[in-house]
């Protein structure tokens, strides 16, 4: 749920009129096998009589300039203030804001805006901060905010649902956010560029210690259409945040906006990214475990071949598969180089190596496995409710390598 689902886009609030009974609404999406992600900004509405406004400055929790007045900048609800989180008490605050959230069954939570983004800019460097009790001014601090945020939120849910791995998505972060946060690539175009232009964020993302990523797809402004959606919705089923968004008063992008033959091409990748489940949960626990990213670079994998430096549009994800995504219009075929020895071709099982054109027809794109490799699938599910599944395919590959399996 996007700002229009709060009061006056007044955080962690909601508009009675749309949603009269929240709870009541997110049982009953619970029992279709729906989760409800809620998004929140730091900005709070300057508004006497709202309790979190006025809980904010009865803690004292907002950020003030040097001569000590509440710094204030408008956002969506209007002129706010800015919790301060590089207070530790404010960020206790601030994570017990969650709990009537919870209660009412949220699964998840979205932070936006966090870098902050006020309009017209960003804190002037001066605004004060309390930086650990140290004191700082924003010019120095200003990198931490996102990432401080993320942290009070997540500290906050794991105080309120301690036996439950709550996720929490980030806007803006810094070095440590994959503690407590993922991250989508913010407000992205729909356009084949920047569908391009998504796998190079994600693997610089994954390169900097952040391994759980994507952008939104289809494009979140502008208008997408169905052959991008339908290639897009591929490689999305290929990234390890998998998540169709796009901006109020755009043309309509669910998997069955365009009608056929888009709307089979989407739900054919979307079923596959559930049979890949066990294979991208055992990637996000490598991660978890050593920092190495879920989707790579192939220059990370085959360092010594020079050929991968420079490959930006192909990438590895987990292990053992080798995706090489169609970005541009019109295309059924893409030039492909396959490192190292020979792969397997995913979709025929054939042999193949070096470099040639791969066919890659509208419901298709090119796919391959590394030699050596155990392949992990389930069947296919429609939602994660009714995991584990009671079958489990494993897809072998011949040649010399090990495999895992987190289960």
């Amino acid at each position: 749920l996007d700002i229009h689902y709060m009061d006056g886009y007044r955080i962690f609030t909601w508009d009675r009129d749309r949603f009269p009974d929240p709870a009541g609404m997110i049982t009953n999406l619970r029992d279709q096998g729906f989760r409800i992600v809620t998004i929140l900004d730091p900005g709070v509405k300057v508004n006497p009589g709202y309790h979190v406004h006025d809980g904010g400055l009865q803690r004292d929790a907002f950020c003030r300039l040097p001569d000590g007045t509440l710094f204030h900048g408008p956002v969506w609800p209007g002129d706010c203030y800015f919790p301060d989180f590089t207070d530790p008490g404010v960020r206790t605050w601030w994570g017990d804001l969650y709990e009537p959230l919870v209660q009412a069954g949220v699964a998840g939570f979205w932070n936006d805006m966090n870098e902050p983004a006020i309009f017209g800019g960003t804190m002037p460097d001066a605004v004060c901060h309390d930086y650990e009790g140290q004191g700082a001014r924003h010019g120095e601090v200003h990198n931490i905010y996102g990432l401080l945020m993320a942290r009070a939120s997540a500290e906050g849910v794991r105080r309120l649902l301690p036996e439950e791995r709550v996720p929490i998505i980030s806007r803006a972060g810094y070095a440590g956010l994959q503690r407590d946060a993922l991250v989508w690539t913010g407000d992205n175009y729909a356009t084949w560029e920047h569908m391009r232009l998504g796998i190079s964020v994600c693997l610089n993302l994954g390169l900097s210690g952040v391994p759980f990523c994507g952008p939104d797809v289809g494009g979140f402004a502008g208008d997408c259409t169905g052959e991008l959606l339908a290639r897009w919705t591929q490689l999305g089923a290929l990234t390890p945040f998998f998540r169709n968004h796009a901006a109020i008063g755009t043309h309509p992008q669910e998997p069955w906006a365009f009608g056929e033959p888009w709307e089979s091409i989407c739900r054919r990748w979307i079923e596959f990214r559930y049979e890949l489940l066990p294979y991208v949960y055992t990637a996000a626990w490598q991660a978890a475990e050593s920092g190495l990213p879920m989707m790579r670079p192939l220059s990370l994998a085959f360092p010594r071949d020079l050929r991968t430096y420079s490959l930006a549009d192909e990438y590895l994800f987990g292990d053992a598969l080798l995706v090489a995504p169609v970005h541009e219009p019109g295309q059924t075929w893409r030039r492909v180089y396959l490192p190292g020895d020979e792969w397997y071709d995913f979709w025929t099982g054939t042999r193949t190596s070096g470099s040639f054109n791969a066919d890659a027809p509208l419901e298709r794109l090119p796919l391959y496995v590394r030699p050596g490799s155990v392949v992990p699938m389930a069947p296919v599910v429609q939602h994660t409710g009714e995991w584990p599944p009671g079958v489990l395919y494993l897809h072998v590959y011949p040649g010399n390598g090990e495999s895992w399996l987190y289960e």
